[in-house]
């Protein structure tokens, strides 16, 4: 048979037909049995009624198990898919991919011999029939291969979609008699074990050991509700300058749990925290072996807890925490201001710590910065490592763009062109998964590849939504955060060092960061000459060179500390 050649015809038509399965076998069971190692093809075959040329939908699966329940169990649901999908004369079948098979058990001189005499009684008498049955199903794989690669498979797409307005009434009229025309792979049927020759007395003294239940005794609270990872790993995960130092302690993290925890993420939106906090996961449980590893929000930390408060279950719900192997929370800032949540959350990580157990964080900001958050809550939290990540830079932003468009896009695109792009974008990764998004659909509008100008056109709001400009509005509220300021503190006469030399930095960053002019800025925070905005140039200038430290008391830092705190505030919004 001809298979596909990805072409966007091609793709349509398998979207169409996951699209309709899902519909007539529902979310559940479409994502039961036909997301995780099954995927779909088309190929060009012959209608067992008359011979011609017909669609074939190749659903293929890695297990023989898998293949036996699907077409028992969906028959008629596939049949009908892949009418709607590709036309009334479309069929199915039900490939088996091979695995690869494990090393066997090693078992003992007797048992080998004990098998060995069972499996020969067994498949005595089955072995004729099995060969004759693979005889026919090789012959007519042939038959049907050498007719159906004369014919293009995009003919004949083109004719089931200038018939697809009849399709759906073909398909409820084929609904009866569907069953006895699916095609089935006849070898994969014939490697499938009958269900009553399964006997207890195949199982090993191992298996039989594994499968006893625990002892009650031994038994452990309920995990909470963790995070699903999402298929993201550390192997997936893009590094480059903005973000190379929080990967290389992810892997530290990994290799030694111990050392150096809690771990501590903080950056903008859209820089990969969530990506590294469910990637930490994924490894905690499949290299180190951790069974009660717990991802979850601070939000849904939250809400575990008001609920628990609720309804009194609050110590229920501490234990099930504190019962874990490892505690992964993204969002921290959530937390702030809460003061109960506050506290059991800082009672919680007390008793993992003490433990010895690995604890990873996440928020926009590092913990000294969130306002809200309790000083006890803030020194555990940065007590481990804290590092930055940083807005993608531009290397980073095509890497990821490539990435995306490879598995997002039904054609390829020019690196050129995703460099352009690239270029065009904030640091966001979110939005570079958006603009691979809309390179695909243009892909598909045009049937062809994108210009830069086309791309402009449909996505100039996705391109200027990436980058948003600092105000001064912006840039005196991050200063007074930064400093602990009121939120006026800066337009007022106070001439304080506390006040006054933040004031100086705001007006430095004003004229960095926006095109305002000294008369403005020295207007906006309450400076009645524009001299003023003028010498805060020179004056910030000479704090970095000589690395003077900025405001008084416990809020003091270098001016190079404080510059960087104010700009990933004003990077957070």
């Amino acid at each position: 048979m001809s298979s596909t050649q990805g072409s966007i015809e091609t793709q349509e038509a398998i979207e169409r037909f996951a699209e309709a399965l899902h519909q007539r076998i529902g979310a559940d069971r479409y994502r039961l049995w036909f997301t995780h190692g099954v995927r779909f093809d088309l190929e060009v075959g012959e209608s067992p009624d008359d011979g011609k040329p017909t669609v074939v939908v190749v659903i293929r699966t890695s297990g023989p198990f898998a293949a036996q329940r699907m077409g028992n169990s969906f028959a008629t649901e596939l049949r009908a898919a892949a009418m709607i999908a590709c036309g009334e004369r479309a069929r199915y079948r039900i490939d088996v991919e091979e695995a690869e098979q494990p090393a066997p058990k090693k078992r003992t001189r007797a048992a080998k011999v004990a098998a060995e005499k069972k499996a020969t009684a067994k498949s005595g008498g089955r072995r004729s029939t099995a060969r004759q049955a693979s005889g026919r199903a090789s012959s007519g794989r042939q038959s049907r291969g050498r007719r159906g690669s004369a014919n293009s498979l995009a003919s004949l797409l083109a004719q089931s979609t200038a018939t697809g307005d009849d399709s759906s009434g073909a398909s409820r009229g084929g609904r009866g008699r569907s069953r006895g025309r699916v095609e089935h792979d006849p070898i994969a049927a014939s490697e499938l074990p009958e269900e009553d020759e399964f006997d207890d007395d195949e199982l090993d003294e191992d298996d039989l050991e594994e499968s006893k239940p625990r002892s009650s005794k031994s038994k452990l609270p309920p995990l909470p509700e963790s995070q699903p990872t999402g298929g993201r790993t550390l192997e997936s995960f893009i590094t480059g300058p903005c973000n190379e130092f929080a990967f290389s302690a992810a892997m530290m993290a990994v290799a030694t749990p111990s050392v150096a925890t809690p771990l501590f993420l903080h950056g903008p939106t859209g820089t990969g925290k969530s990506h590294l906090l469910a990637a930490l996961a994924n490894e905690f449980r499949t290299r180190r072996r951790m069974r009660r590893v717990v991802l979850l929000t601070a939000e849904q930390f939250t809400n575990d807890f008001v609920v628990s408060v609720v309804s009194s279950c609050l110590h229920a719900l501490l234990r099930s925490y504190r019962d874990v192997d490892e505690l992964l929370i993204d969002d921290v800032h959530f937390l702030a201001a809460k003061t109960a949540t506050l506290r059991e959350a800082l009672y919680t990580v007390e008793t993992l710590a003490s433990a010895g157990k690995p604890l990873v964080f996440s928020a926009n900001l590092p913990p000294s910065d969130i306002r809200g958050l309790t000083g006890e809550v803030a020194g555990r939290m940065a007590s481990g490592l804290v590092c930055p990540l940083a807005a993608l830079d531009q290397q980073t932003r095509f890497q990821l763009l490539q990435r995306m468009v490879a598995t997002r896009c039904v054609l390829g695109c020019d690196n050129a062109l995703l460099e352009e792009v690239s270029e065009l974008i904030g640091g966001d990764a979110r939005a570079a998964g958006g603009i691979a998004n809309l390179i695909g659909m243009l892909q598909r509008m045009f049937r062809r590849e994108p210009t830069i100008d086309e791309i402009r056109r449909y996505g100039g709001d996705l391109l200027r939504s990436t980058r948003v400009a600092p105000t001064l509005r912006s840039i005196e509220k991050a200063v007074c955060e930064t400093f602990g300021l009121e939120g006026d503190g800066l337009r007022s006469k106070a001439q304080t060092r506390r006040v006054s030399e933040p004031r100086t930095l705001a007006m430095y960053l004003a004229r960095q960061h926006t095109g305002s002019a000294f008369t403005e800025i020295a207007k906006h925070f309450g400076r009645r000459s524009h001299s003023n905005a003028i010498s805060a140039i020179s004056k910030v200038e000479n704090w970095l060179s000589s690395g003077k430290p900025i405001g008084a008391g416990d809020g003091a830092m270098s001016a190079q500390d404080a510059i960087a705190r104010v700009e990933s505030r004003l990077r957070v919004g």
